[in-house]
């Protein structure tokens, strides 16, 4: 109050809740304008500027509300100072000596800068004018204020009196206005009413609202603000025709608008219990004199419209007034208070507003007033990005006011003609269902049901046999089949497919049979599922990896009557509690069979395959499909073309439709079929380097794999013609960098159920998509399929509106196995084909403009993870089935990367409170690896709704662990890299570096993508099957330590230990042969070198050895060339004045002379002793041929021709082999090369055996360790 003296101010009082929250927002969106209300108003005719003035003037004396300043600092609650005068300035600017052209930008740049410009509420005069005079009898007047001041309703009593003045000034009269109602009075009538009272009501009126967010797949996320409107008007008769209707339910014309949204914004919500925030007058009945005051009065609060099944648009109407009328009473609560009351801080996202504001007529203004008000713009920056406003009349004015940068204006131009036509449809059936008055003009409908749906031509369909058959006869030596290194051609894969297909006939196989298929990634799955068709029979493809419970269930609900397997699963399969047949697709007896075609005895539409999928009750169900089901996606197809030139590569799981599509759109194509073993698939460096080398052209790519490869780099790519990929929702940022290499019509984004068999949609990308963009669509059609989007009443959706899409043609499975029940409810009558079905996916979609069609989500608690689909209900009643599981609750939780974590709740008896992991371990057993919740969490209780489900959105996540436990932090710099690697991964922050990374939630995509930030971290790469192995921080980081040291031309050994053993190689020069020895000497650090190929090796040694053990005495070691170059080490380490406390010399001799080779030439022992070394698995398993040569030449020809001379100063202790060898002339032993002490000992084993086997290393390295021990200087033996 510093600015204004006590005696300037007239009175003091708090301000309304509507003004509090205009104050809060005002002051936290300071730079942003909001809430300044700029009317910009069109004048024709003679405005005198100096008689405007004073009658403003006037109404500012007269209105304390335009007298008034807002404080908020160093106050408890911000309050409202009145100041006694505020003298009102009209600022006047002529610019009728500019162009209309220049007019216009001057005044569009002033309009822009007066709403950036805002108001300070504490200081300014919250009112301001400007009259631009553009011609003689032309003028731009731009009237702003603050929204604090005041609202529409007041707004319009306030021009009324500011004319009345106007005219008794312009025409020297005594004008004469009604006495003024002070808005103090409001306020004093605030303070008195019961508050909680009210907030009871509302929450009441707001239990049990699950909350929403509405058009949240058209609204941009955006923190900036660009205003637009789209106006338009009803027609007389259709705004008489909703006003009579309204009269017969005895409601207002307010309320049918709200009914009329609330019913719009069902569809789009999906929801019959919506919310939206309407303005209310907020003027009292009970005050006195009320209607006359000026001030602030509306306020925003909640409607909430429930809708039910059978609601008509006339019950609607009521019901929607007689909740306005039961919320008067209480509708001054602000709505922050109701939001706190109820726990719900985002409770409304976009208003509808009524605006019934006093206008006075333009005939009436010109002969009052000597001018008129042609037309009058109004500028408001509002909180919402969306609002809904209505002005009466005879024919009711609409607007929709939103923000651009957060809707696009054609979405909101949509909602405009959805919100014309269901005015209509409800004019027109007001007792009708609200969930069947139609939202979708004939327009959309023809270009949904025709031009986007249009029908397929018919082609050729064979039997999916005959279709390879074709090829066979076509190409009979091309390749069919590339698994592992072993490749089949067409005439051989069909002749072994035969042989296994009589076989299978010759054991009980008829058409139809089901016969059960449990295989690796093998050449015989292959040959396996064609024999199976060949016979006529129906298979069931069985991961091995899934659970006995699982594979029992399978068999048994299939009814299987065979299980065909390969011999080395036998002890697996003999375990089943399996009573038919048992199959072995190697079985010897199988090359006795025909290996000519068999007779078709089967048709197109018998079952070719079941494929079981998570199912709703706790076991999966078996979908049933067809050979033209299959037929459809892989021949003749809209989508892809595959010829005989193409090779594809499969990496789907067989128990997956992928895999359908990867082996018969090769195979039924002529094409060439590459089928990678599980860990090369797991191993990125490896698949990348199988695309290229396989030349691969045509691969299907589950969406989270192909983010990986995309991840890992694009080179692979370059090659590849098409590249497919599908299964859940895919990154726009990975598919924006495979754009980039690729280019248009190379990637394909594919989207199917399994019951519409493996695709129903595509989107070619061809062009960019934009940064910015949400999603990728899943585009249009299949061939012989078509795509709609229906409300839960099976209505059409229109155009951007979400619905389930729903599939039709010749995808369609024929159902779920034994599961009639299911088979009614998700495969419907077709509503608009007669004699046809239509699948419901359970999938959210909606059509864009274009056509393509976006994704938008589950409608159940069905979701994919890493492309396998999970119905979480199925997981949760896995989890009911322990004993000590009272609740359980599953719920997909997504981060900023779209990634997808499964979350398990659950309530335990007492007595299973601390044994998560054994809950967890059991559902091991029962759920395959990708249905195992990433978090198994106890609560005490789970949250409900106030109608007793479970309230998943109110479950905590899962920020750190449960109970206390050690966490091991990062001892080395490669440790704490590797932590925020895993941190990154997992999504975690407790974690320790001894922590298991799949019980913390790891799964083999995670461990992909962390092997490849390893990678490029480190530019190591860590095998996958070492992550398994060894699944700690810890283990990878002394993998990777180990990688940088025999980079370095080293090895350590025993790291954390101090006490150090320098070691010096044997040919062929690696130190990797102390790694048993290693495990004896567990106290000793002991660091192995390699031999060094550069000339001067010795150096380097000696700089390698100065940065491992800066200081303190040295122990070296070397065994038999190795004990050449540890002399010559010491020497160099004595000169550089580093004291050697002792030497170890293993089998082998001081060289006095170079050295004879009895008539052999150096080559000939280099060959020896690199064949040697291959026989050797250590050996064998660190290095390559190549190295492995060019290193033994190296070293061999260095020792032949080296000679140690001189003498050491260190002890040197001396351990034979027990091979008994004479020395040669060449060399001599080391009693006379050391001027310290000297002694010698026995060891164990042959010369080459001392290191290599595990027993003599073992027992060596005990001795070592004690001539270590042993104390300086003692006396030779």
């Amino acid at each position: 109050m510093s600015q204004f003296k006590r005696d300037q101010v007239q009175d003091m009082y708090y301000l309304s809740p509507m003004q509090e929250g205009m104050l809060f927002h005002t002051l936290h969106h300071q730079e942003k304008g909001f809430y300044v209300e700029q009317m910009d108003m069109n004048v024709k005719g003679t405005l005198r500027h100096d008689l405007l003035e004073k009658s403003m003037n006037i109404i500012v004396e007269r209105y304390d509300i335009f007298r008034t300043v807002f404080l908020h600092e160093k106050v408890k609650r911000p309050i409202q100072v009145v100041l006694k005068k505020r003298p009102f300035t009209l600022d006047v600017v002529d610019m009728q000596d500019l162009s209309e052209d220049e007019q216009l930008v001057r005044i569009e740049a002033f309009k822009q800068k007066d709403q950036l410009r805002g108001f300070d509420l504490s200081r300014d005069s919250l009112m301001r004018a400007t009259v631009f005079q553009t011609g003689p009898a032309s003028y731009r007047w731009i009237w702003s204020y603050h929204h604090i001041l005041l609202d529409g309703w007041c707004f319009g009593l306030v021009v009324q009196e500011l004319y009345a003045i106007y005219h008794a000034l312009l025409h020297d009269l005594p004008y004469k206005l009604e006495p003024v109602k002070p808005y103090k009075e409001y306020i004093q009538w605030l303070e008195k009413q019961d508050k909680q009272a009210s907030l009871q009501y509302w929450q009441q009126s707001l239990a049990g609202f699950d909350g929403q967010s509405t058009f949240k797949e058209q609204r941009k996320q955006t923190n900036e603000y660009e205003l637009d409107e789209i106006e338009w008007s009803m027609s007389k008769e259709e705004t008489a025709a909703l006003s009579e209707l309204a009269l017969q339910q005895n409601a207002t014309l307010s309320s049918a608008l709200q009914s009329v949204w609330s019913i719009l914004l069902s569809r789009y919500q999906r929801s019959n219990d919506v919310l939206f925030g309407t303005v209310v007058s907020g003027r009292p009945a009970d005050l006195a004199g009320v209607d006359r005051m000026v001030g602030l009065f509306i306020n925003v609060i909640p409607r909430r419209i429930q809708l039910t099944d059978q609601m008509t648009f006339c019950s609607l109407l009521s019901e929607t007034q007689q909740q306005s009328l039961a919320a008067e009473p209480h509708q001054y609560i602000p709505i922050y208070d109701i939001q706190a009351k109820t726990g719900q801080q985002q409770l409304i996202d976009h208003i509808v507003v009524f605006e019934n504001v006093p206008a006075a007529k333009k005939d009436e203004q010109e002969a009052l007033l000597g001018f008129t008000v042609e037309d009058m713009n109004v500028y408001e920056k509002s909180n919402y990005d969306l609002n809904l406003l209505a002005s009466p009349g005879e024919q009711l004015q609409l607007k929709l006011a939103f923000n651009q940068r957060a809707f696009d204006p054609a979405f909101v131009h949509r909602l405009k003609e959805q919100l014309i036509l269901l005015i209509k449809e409800a004019i027109k059936h007001p007792d009708q269902s609200v969930h069947t008055l139609t939202l979708v003009t004939k327009q959309e409908k023809q270009l949904i049901l025709e031009e986007w749906n249009a029908p397929e031509l018919e082609h050729d369909q064979l039997y999916l046999s005959k279709w390879f058959e074709h090829n066979v006869r076509k190409q009979p030596n091309a390749v069919a089949l590339s698994a592992e290194e072993h490749t089949m051609t067409y005439a051989e894969l069909n002749e072994q497919a035969n042989r296994l297909a009589r076989h299978l006939q010759k054991n009980g196989a008829a058409p139809q049979t089901v016969i059960a298929i449990l295989a690796d990634r093998t050449s015989e799955l292959i040959v396996s599922l064609l024999a199976v068709l060949k016979a006529g029979a129906t298979y069931v493809p069985i991961d091995p990896d899934y659970p006995e419970s699982r594979i029992q269930y399978m068999l048994k609900d299939s009814r299987a009557t065979h299980l065909l397997t390969h011999s080395t699963f036998i002890s697996q399969a003999k375990a089943l509690a399996f009573d038919g047949t048992y199959l072995f697709a190697d079985d010897q007896e199988i090359s006795l069979m025909s290996s000519e075609n068999l007779p078709l005895e089967a048709g197109l539409h018998d079952t070719a395959y079941i494929m079981y999928t998570s199912g709703t009750t706790g076991q999966p169900k078996g979908i049933m499909t067809t050979h033209s089901n299959i037929a459809r996606v892989v021949k003749n197809t809209n989508y892809l073309t595959i010829s005989e030139t193409d090779t594809l590569l499969s990496l789907s799981n067989s128990v997956f439709d992928g895999f359908t599509f990867d082996v018969y759109g090769a195979l039924l194509n002529g094409a060439k079929l590459v089928l990678p073993k599980k860990e090369t698939i797991l191993d990125m460096r490896e698949l990348t380097g199988l695309i290229r080398e396989e030349s691969i052209s045509v691969m299907f790519i589950p969406t989270a794999l192909f983010h990986l490869l995309v991840d890992e780099g694009t080179d692979w790519m370059r090659g590849v013609r098409k590249v497919l990929f599908g299964g859940e929702r895919a990154s726009v940022q990975h598919v924006r960098k495979a754009f980039e290499v690729m280019g248009k019509g190379r990637l394909i984004n594919v989207y199917g159920p399994t019951e519409s068999t493996v695709f129903a949609t595509y989107y070619p990308v061809d062009e960019a998509i934009p940064a910015e963009a949400r999603s990728i669509p899943i585009g249009k059609p299949l061939n012989q399929t078509s795509a709609y989007i229906l409300s839960q009443q099976g209505q059409l959706q229109p155009i951007g509106m979400v619905g389930e899409l729903c599939l039709s043609g010749k995808g369609l499975a024929k159902g779920y196995l034994n599961r009639p029940d299911l088979t009614k409810q998700a495969f419907i009558a077709h509503p608009f084909a007669a004699g046809e079905r239509l699948y419901r996916t359970g999938d959210l979609a909606y059509f864009r403009e274009d056509g393509l069609i976006d994704y938008a989500g589950r409608v159940d608690d069905q979701v994919k993870i890493r492309g396998h689909r999970i119905e979480l209900t199925e997981i949760e009643a896995h989890l009911l089935v322990h004993p000590g599981v009272k609740q359980a609750a599953l719920i997909a939780d997504h981060d900023e990367t779209n990634h997808t974590r499964l979350l398990a709740y659950i309530t335990c008896e007492d007595e299973w409170k601390d044994k998560l992991d054994v809950i967890k371990s059991g559902l091991k057993e029962r759920l395959p690896a990708y249905m195992l919740p990433h978090e198994l969490i106890r609560l005490d209780n789970l949250p409900l709704t106030t109608n007793g489900k479970i309230d998943k959105r109110q479950l905590p996540k899962p920020e750190a662990p449960q109970g206390k436990r050690h966490v091991k932090l990062p001892v080395n710099e490669v440790e704490q890299k590797l932590l925020v690697m895993w941190r990154e991964v997992l999504e975690r922050d407790d974690i320790s570096t001894d922590d298991h990374f799949f019980e913390l939630g790891g799964h083999s995509l995670k461990a992909m993508s962390l092997l490849s930030k390893v990678s490029k971290e480190f530019e190591v790469q860590v095998p996958i099957h070492l992550l398994f192995e060894t699944p700690t921080i810890e283990a990878i980081s002394r993998y990777i330590q180990k990688q940088d040291q025999e980079a370095a031309g080293y090895l350590v050994f025993n790291e954390s230990q101090s006490p150090t053993v320098f070691a010096l190689p044997p040919l062929p020069g690696y130190g990797f042969i102390y790694q048993e020895a290693a495990k004896t000497l567990d106290g000793v650090r002991l660091i192995a070198f390699d031999f060094i190929e550069a000339d001067h090796r010795i150096t380097q040694y000696v700089q390698h050895i100065q940065h491992l053990q800066p200081e303190g005495p040295l122990t070296l070691m070397g065994y038999s060339g190795g004990c050449y170059l540890a002399f010559e080490l010491v020497q160099a380490l004595e000169q550089a004045g580093r004291t050697v406390e002792k030497v170890i010399m293993i089998d082998s001799y001081k060289k006095i002379g170079e050295s004879d080779l009895e008539g052999r030439s150096i080559d000939d022992d280099i060959d020896a002793i690199v064949h040697q070394s291959k026989q050797s698995e250590l050996a064998h398993a660190e290095l390559v041929q190549e190295a492995l040569a060019q290193k033994t030449r190296a070293y061999y020809e260095t020792f032949v021709k080296g000679v140690n001379q001189g003498e050491i100063q260190a002890n040197i202790a001396f351990i034979q082999s027990e091979e008994q060898m004479d020395i040669p002339d060449w060399m001599e032993g080391w009693e006379h090369a050391t001027t310290g002490a000297f002694s010698q000992y026995q060891g164990y084993g042959q010369h080459a055996e001392m290191f290599k086997h595990k027993e003599c290393a073992a027992q060596n390295a005990q001795l070592i360790k004690r001539i270590f021990n042993q104390k300086n200087r003692e006396p030779v033996l």
